[in-house]
């Protein structure tokens, strides 16, 4: 029996065809959808990952570079790392030399803060949770809503631990949320 001729293929012929086709098709649908979404998923993990180190990084960030006495609490999720004592350098003039006087207890006539927080941002028309150092938001794509920031409650102190509890959200991220938790002493 020939497949096709002349006068072409029989009825019997497409319809064998037909009924391969819809039972391979859905079943090779069924592996790219999947395939499909866990790629999706795995991007929004990933992405999600990013933005959490990313943010860890700069606040430890701001702590390692700015000089700061102690830590206070300013709120809900907020911390400032207060300078308020700095050393000063003053040239002494004797009679035969000269030398330095060196004050490391000399205090600003005003405390300079750097504020940490967590705080709201429009993004596209969405509001999103993202924190902030000096005012400026980190540049993020995650949402940080239900995120903390701790450290040093009741009062200020000069050691301590700070503890970041993440808890963040992403649109492409379509069921739960992914929460880490990380530590760093000062």
């Amino acid at each position: 029996m020939k497949i096709l001729d002349e006068k072409g293929a029989t009825l019997y012929e497409l319809l064998a065809v037909m009924v391969i086709l819809m039972i391979v098709l859905p079943v090779i649908y069924g592996v790219f959808s999947s395939g499909y979404k866990l790629y999706n998923k795995v991007n929004a993990e990933g992405q999600l990952r990013d933005d959490a180190d990313y943010t860890a990084t700069m606040i430890m960030n701001a702590f390692y570079s700015t000089p700061f006495d102690y830590v206070r609490s300013c709120g809900d999720n907020c911390i400032e790392l207060v300078d308020s004592e700095h050393t000063t350098v003053a040239l002494e003039e004797g009679e035969q030399q000269s030398f330095y006087s060196i004050d490391q207890s000399s205090v600003y006539d005003e405390e300079k803060v750097t504020i940490i927080q967590l705080t709201d941002k429009t993004v596209n028309d969405q509001t999103i949770s993202v924190f902030e150092i000096d005012g400026a938001a980190l540049d993020v794509q995650s949402d940080f809503s239900n995120s903390t920031i701790t450290g040093c409650e009741g009062g200020p102190c000069e050691t301590g631990i700070i503890q970041l509890q993440f808890n963040l959200s992403h649109k492409r991220l379509a069921e739960g949320n992914l929460e880490l938790d990380s530590q760093f002493g000062f």
